[in-house]
């Protein structure tokens, strides 16, 4: 079997994503473990990405094996979780800074409940996709499906609390509105990820499928869509001071660096 234009996303895939599982670490460790600050899901969405596209290359050696095949799904179906959760995070972070200009930040159930919703549909995701040998029945069953209407749950819960965060914007610590931005850029790539794979699980349209589907689709409507999250987010990351532990916990200490 002879490397083709679908086993040349997975290498350009490992050039990418190697590099930014270092960096999401190295900012996790920067900014704090305990801040919740969201960097360590670009690690953890990154390592994911790095296994799934080894296994889709070790299909060079065994294209027979269902199991490579099956994990290499399994992982690259695992996107919207970890980068939803990594935005969630992001705003955040950007609503406990308004806790240290003396206003009062929105609850963090709301921050929590849109977690829990992503990782619901990652479990449910997980399950739908391994419980079945047959791998065109795993992507289209009816527990894959239920998956993406949660993980639309979470798109739009995602969206209604960038403008909840966002209309306190004068009220956030200077510096970190650049997270606001951050998430901003990220949702329509993300809703284009969302889209890819609903049109993979409702559509008839071999054109969207993982397994034989047309590689430039996925290539422009879900590889790069997540390359440019991640890129963004850890980029703008890398300009934010770490918050001090009681303002990232939703302390009353005043940022004075950052705009």
């Amino acid at each position: 079997m002879t490397i083709d234009y679908r086993h040349g996303i997975s290498i350009f895939e490992l050039f990418v994503y190697i590099p930014t599982s270092f960096t999401g670490l190295w900012m996790a460790k920067k900014h704090g473990f305990k801040t919740s600050s969201g960097w360590i899901f670009f690690t953890t969405f990154s390592i994911v990405q790095v296994i799934g596209g080894c296994c889709y290359l070790a299909t060079l050696h065994n294209p027979q094996s269902k199991a490579l095949y099956i994990a290499s799904i399994v992982c690259s179906s695992m996107g919207m979780s970890p980068l939803t959760m990594a935005c969630i995070s992001l705003l955040s972070r950007a609503n406990s800074t308004i806790e240290s200009t003396h206003r009062v930040a929105f609850s963090n159930y709301l921050f929590k409940a849109t977690h829990l919703i992503c990782a619901v549909a990652m479990i449910l995701g997980i399950v739908a996709m391994t419980e079945n040998s047959d791998i065109s029945q795993a992507l289209t069953n009816e527990k894959l499906r239920i998956t993406l209407i949660l993980f639309l749950l979470a798109w739009i819960g995602l969206l209604l609390l960038l403008v909840l965060v966002g209309s306190r914007y004068i009220h956030i610590a200077r510096g970190e509105h650049r997270l606001l931005l951050a998430v901003g850029l990220s949702l329509p790539p993300l809703l284009v990820r969302l889209i890819y794979s609903f049109m993979n699980s409702f559509s008839n349209d071999q054109s969207f499928s993982m397994i034989w589907g047309n590689p430039t689709v996925m290539l422009c409507m879900k590889t790069l869509e997540q390359m440019f999250i991640v890129l963004v987010c850890l980029g703008i990351g890398m300009t934010l001071y770490p918050r001090p532990p009681d303002v990232a916990s939703g302390g009353h200490i005043r940022n004075k660096r950052g705009f």
